[in-house]
């Protein structure tokens, strides 16, 4: 099996240490290693053959973080272009490259279990062989708003379970409605034979997979300014909205290995314990008195300072965004 990271995404809920020039699966926010480390970490008793797709600007920095891998294994991408083009541009590749299958693992998320982790890998691994792709699949332990849902199948076999439908973040009452029903999490973990995923793919996203190959088209050429270009002409679409939801022949297989997507100061509470009896996440380098605060984030940084009550977490991302157009100041956001 290969594995490829992605580690291009932002995590802007993760406010003020997530940032444009560190973004979150950069950051020890669990332990002393970066959420990426852990990744890697987690993936190498199952495979050495791991590559990284990320911005070419942090290329440098996963190379500091993964001193084990090799220079030529990082996937550079010109600009942020979510995860479709990154994934479909692997995939082409590697298709040239042997065909091997590949499990595509976002380098942003956590497990307690990492030995259950690589068996639902492996398991997800065999079942490929007869999908277009398989969706490793979480059951929910409380309606979430914040993660995608699948519908499955009840008929489960060696070969996984069949995908009914990819279901985006709900609204509330919609969530409440899929735990109860049943549905599953869906952890944005795909493992597939390039071969057998790009048939799908080019035929629910041709247009998209065409202006990918041109892309690769250049850099095969040597032609650096071409290739840019050809990227920069990309949409910015994740691989469930580009593909996955509209794709035939998908297959999950559960996961249950205390899997987070680490997307909250919530869940990094949840993980990590809090840092008082009262329910509080403190990360701080100086000292913070707090004294009647329950349940709340407390984050302070050169970026900035967080003080956040876990029930507003909702709340932040506008809030972020309100701040950086604050900042560009008046006639200045263009």
């Amino acid at each position: 099996m290969r594995a490829l990271l992605l580690a291009g995404g932002g995590g802007t809920r993760l406010w003020p240490l997530s940032s444009e020039d560190r973004p979150k699966q950069f950051l020890p926010l669990l332990s002393e290693k970066s959420l990426l480390a852990e990744t890697f970490e987690r993936l190498l008793p199952l495979t050495e053959e791991i590559f990284v797709a990320t911005a070419e600007k942090h290329a440098d920095l996963v190379l500091s973080q993964l001193r084990a891998l090799a220079a030529d294994r990082i996937l550079p991408e010109p600009s942020r272009r979510n995860s479709g083009p990154a994934l479909i541009s692997a995939a082409l590749a590697f298709e040239r490259d042997g065909d091997p299958v590949t499990a595509a693992v976002p380098s942003d998320q956590t497990v307690t279990d990492a030995d259950a982790f690589r068996r639902a890998l492996s398991l997800a691994a065999r079942a490929a062989e007869s999908a277009s792709a398989v969706v490793l699949a979480v059951p929910p332990s409380r309606p979430e708003t914040d993660y995608g849902y699948l519908e499955l199948s009840q008929a489960a076999s060696g070969e996984g379970m069949e995908t009914v439908r990819f279901i985006e973040k709900p609204g509330r009452e919609e969530a409440e409605e899929f735990v109860r029903a049943g549905y599953f999490w869906n952890a944005g973990i795909f493992v597939f034979r390039p071969s057998r995923f790009l048939v799908e793919a080019r035929r629910v996203a041709r247009d998209l997979v065409e202006k990918v190959e041109g892309y690769r088209e250049r850099l095969r050429e040597r032609d650096e300014n071409a290739a840019r270009l050809a990227w920069a002409e990309l949409p910015a679409i994740s691989i469930d909205y580009a593909v996955m939801e509209k794709a035939a022949g998908v297959r999950a297989v559960p996961l249950r290995a205390g899997w987070s997507d680490v997307g909250t100061w919530r869940s990094v509470r949840d993980i990590r314990g809090p840092s008082d009896d009262r329910g509080n996440l403190v990360l701080s380098r100086s000292p913070v008195l707090a004294p009647g605060i329950r349940d709340t984030a407390i984050v302070v940084s050169d970026d900035g300072v967080l003080v956040l009550p876990f029930e507003k977490e909702t709340e932040l991302r506008g809030a972020v965004e309100r701040l950086g157009k604050r900042e560009e100041g008046p006639g200045r956001s263009g």
